[in-house]
């Protein structure tokens, strides 16, 4: 059981350290977000701090503080490549990601 605790401690801890790449390249680089809630409103601003449990975004003037449990998508203006080393991988030519594989729609095979 405890090796069970300890093994779930590790994932969380991993689980932040990508979230916090990921802020505060944006928030350093001042790179500007859509940020979408499950209530499917949409908050578009600078990603100004944050910490486990919160988000700090100015936007329009007013900086909000969002609970990342009600965040579902986190989307940067730039193309950012700073997860799992995309970055020294060779781009593909005129490929963007994400890439459309099937265009046939599911259940009209």
């Amino acid at each position: 059981m405890e090796q069970y605790k300890q093994t779930n401690k590790q994932s969380i801890s991993q689980t932040f350290r990508i979230q916090e790449t990921f802020l505060n390249h944006c928030r350093r680089e001042k790179i500007n977000v859509v940020i979408q809630l499950f209530d499917q409103s949409i908050i578009e601003g600078l990603i100004v701090g944050f910490d486990r449990e919160s988000i700090i975004v100015s936007s329009r003037g007013t900086q909000q503080l969002l609970y990342k449990t009600s965040v579902v998508c986190i989307k940067p203006f730039e193309e950012l490549h700073l997860i799992f080393n995309e970055a020294r991988r060779s781009p593909r030519s005129g490929v963007k990601y994400p890439r459309l594989v099937s265009h046939v729609p599911i259940g009209q095979h």
